[in-house]
């Protein structure tokens, strides 16, 4: 085994002269940060470069090992403790991440024997360095394992939780999903959480009892990897840090606990870097630490939440990093300082994947001392062959309490949501007496055998579970069905959204998302008095709760009942009321009435291509495609929806409208009400029950105006939830590889 502690002899002397007289070794001051501790455990993975998504899970490299340094010093003596005592079939092992016991005695990592298979969970006993397997299903992966109170760990995996369903795959990478799950450590009772659209990583427990972990939040234009908290039974799911803003990066992940309240971080964009990035101390109000600030625990919230960057100069986003700057991959915290000593791996240089790449490169993480006061690192293990990585103390901890939620019997097994007053929001400020309802949308993606994207707009794919009425007092309540992701609506009485909730959540069977409005004050506390909110007293609407996932589609029309749409076909239905209701005028002829934009190649390599308004369902052939982002889209969809500005950009093409201004599509994702292609047809009341007022008063009704028969409650309602549902052209009515979900 190398341990090169120390690659240059003149500067290595320096810097363990300075750890010593930390107290990390050499006979110095040993009141330094690094005193107490016996030794370290590290995790040595042979170094790669095919991590650049840090939600991605399944980097194989034969070769790892998990180490102890004692005493936990640059001249410490290192020995394998993992998995060379276990036998043969150790011998090609990698090992993703782990985590100590509370009594120190033994140690449950993430391993996978070969690269023909899954990654298991496997506990290593300190004693005698014997290896067994927890037995989990040898067909899916289970990576991030921690202990949780009561001989359980907590882990991340693709098995799925919703029988008979496919695993979700993200909208970028096409991985299959991870999401939370626990299980005995011998074994037994393993339990799925419910799942988010995109992945769920990296849970570490925190002193309350709460698991923080980085949930991948994606729905249309929101992006990126937030800090969330969830009871140990998965329930209980709150907003930890990050979201609408407020976070130091795109992403932030592998949160440990400093003191209550207080994080350390990894802050960093979502891809290209290898899981590495800032080092960020996040406070979530006002918390204890060493320095006597007083703590106050109920301010805690993301609402009051503050960073500081303790690398300043370490890039936040994927921006290649400079030498002697390099990128951070973890962080352990060793005392809770104003400004913190941590257990650090750091790599040197441009730890970025693509800038490494090109120069035929791999980045090299080695295990450091940082002094965040001074902003030094002091090295403790540097193997060049190797990425040193999660390195902690070996030493007993107190365990935090069981942590459990209440369970409704009365559920059978759905999910109860709501609110007590939709009308609360930080987000948005709704007029009185506005909001008819909420509308439930269960989210899936191409798992189920779509083509890769749903649509121009890059929104994932939707279900309309249906709309929970408003009561008189603002409060509502849903029965879903249970382990979906799904996201909410308010809308008024003409079926549009007033105010889009921009994540998805999910619950368990049994557990009650009642929450204060519709994003309230998130450091306030929700009380519920029995009795008092209308929405329990009516009962909560039934939204499908009981519905099989491959029933959850349109299957019977009914023009009175616009309900009944559930998802919207661009091809089946959305064209069939244009082939009803437009085509005679909307055909692709340019006029007054079917304007055109150009498509420009920036470079000049290829003539500008003319696009003319059609609503017809003319296939997109020619150099249009490009446009489209190669997808097999129809004329009327790319009308309404408008190009893939990814593939503009990335083709190097830009769209040059007639009169100069930005170009606007007809349609807007998850916005009916701005949408220009709704505002002219001037949709009718459609709830409670259809009725001739509109949307818009004063505006003209456009197929009536120009003499055509107007469209039914259906059809309309099917062109709303089109636009508010993300305008995509795939649904699960149109599925074309007919999946069985």
């Amino acid at each position: 085994m190398k341990h090169q502690q120390i690659k240059n002899i003149a500067i290595g002397a320096a810097l363990f002269s300075a750890l010593g007289g930390m107290g990390c070794g050499g006979g110095g001051n040993d009141s330094g940060p690094l005193s107490s501790i016996d030794s370290l455990i590290i995790l040595q993975r042979p170094k790669r470069n095919d991590t650049g998504d840090i939600f991605q899970y399944t980097s194989y490299v034969a070769g790892a090992r998990l180490v102890q340094l004692q005493p936990p010093t640059a001249d410490g003596k290192l020995t394998a403790i993992c998995c060379d005592k276990a036998g043969p079939e150790y011998a090609k092992i990698d090992i993703s991440s782990y985590d100590i016991s509370f009594d120190a005695k033994s140690i449950v990592f993430s391993g996978k024997l070969d690269e023909n298979q899954t990654y298991g969970l496997f506990l290593l006993q300190l004693s005698d360095g014997s290896v067994t397997q927890i037995a989990t299903d040898p067909m899916r992966d289970f990576v991030s394992p921690v202990f949780l109170p009561g001989d359980r760990v907590m882990f991340t995996s693709n098995a799925v939780v919703e029988a008979g369903a496919p695993q979700h795959r993200d909208e970028y990478e096409r991985g299959t999903t991870i999401q939370l799950g626990r299980v005995n450590t011998d074994g037994t009772d393993l339990e799925l959480g419910p799942r988010n659209l995109s992945h769920r990583t990296a849970p570490s427990l925190a002193s309350d009892g709460r698991v923080v972990f980085t949930q991948w939040d994606h729905l249309g234009p929101t992006n990126e990897g937030n800090l969330m908290f969830v009871n140990q039974d998965m329930q209980e799911l709150r907003e930890g840090f990050g979201k609408e803003g407020t976070g130091a990066s795109n992403s932030t992940l592998k949160a440990r606990e400093i003191s209550p309240g207080r994080f350390i971080a990894i802050g960093t964009a979502r891809n290209r870097t290898l899981n590495a990035g800032a080092l960020i101390d996040i406070r979530l109000g006002d918390v204890e630490n060493n320095d006597g600030v007083v703590s106050a625990p109920n301010n805690q919230s993301e609402a009051h939440a503050t960073f500081r960057n303790l690398t300043p100069d370490v890039p936040l986003s994927n921006d290649p990093s400079a030498d002697t700057i390099g990128r951070y991959y973890d962080a352990y915290p060793l005392d809770a300082n104003d400004k913190p000593n941590l257990l650090v791996s750091w790599a040197d240089g441009p730890v970025e994947s693509g800038e490494l790449a090109s120069a035929g490169l791999s980045a090299n993480f080695g295990v450091y001392l940082y002094d965040s006061v001074n902003q030094q690192r002091h090295p403790i293990l540097d193997d060049p062959d190797m990425w040193d990585v999660f390195a902690q103390p070996l030493r007993t901890r107190t365990a935090p309490v069981m942590v459990s939620s209440a369970q409704d019997p009365n559920l059978n097994g759905s999910t109860l949501i709501g609110s007590l007053n939709v009308y609360d929001s930080t987000l948005h400020t709704f007029q009185p007496n506005t909001v008819f309802g909420v509308r439930v949308m269960e989210g899936f993606s191409s798992e189920e055998g779509f083509p890769e994207m749903f649509g121009t707009t890059m929104f994932e794919g939707h279900a309309n579970l249906g709309v929970a009425t408003v009561a008189a007092d603002g409060s509502w309540a849903a029965k879903i069905p249970p382990n979906i992701p799904v996201h909410l609506q308010a809308v008024d009485v003409f079926g549009m959204s007033l105010f889009n909730e921009p994540v998805w959540f999910s619950g368990r069977p049994g557990e009650s998302r009642m929450c204060g409005g519709c994003h309230e004050d998130r450091a306030r506390t929700t009380t519920i008095t029995p009795g008092q909110i209308d929405a329990f007293a009516l009962g909560a609407t039934d939204l499908k709760s009981t519905v099989a996932r491959a029933d959850r589609k349109l299957v019977t029309l009914d023009p009175t009942k616009p309900s009944n749409v559930v998802g919207v076909a661009w091809d089946g239905s959305v064209q069939q009321i244009f082939d009803n209701h437009c085509i005679s005028c909307h055909d692709g002829t340019a006029n007054a009435g079917n304007p055109s934009y150009m498509i420009v190649d920036t470079t000049g390599a290829t003539a500008p291509i003319t696009w003319t308004f059609n609503l017809k369902k003319d296939a997109l052939t020619g150099p249009i495609t490009v446009a489209a982002g190669g997808a097999a889209f129809s004329a009327s969809y790319f009308s309404m929806a408008g190009p893939d500005m990814e593939a503009l950009e990335k083709g190097k093409l830009m769209i040059v409208t007639p009169d100069g201004k930005p170009f606007q599509p007809y349609m807007n994702p998850e916005d009916a009400h701005g949408s220009v292609a709704i505002q002219k047809l001037n949709p009718p009341q459609l709830f409670p029950a259809p009725a001739a007022t509109r949307a818009f008063p004063g505006m003209a009704v456009h197929l009536t105006d120009k003499g055509q028969a107007d469209m039914t409650a259906q059809e309309y309602y099917t062109l709303i939830l089109a636009a508010d549902m993300g305008v995509n052209f795939y649904s699960r009515e149109n599925n074309p590889h007919d999946s069985t979900y």
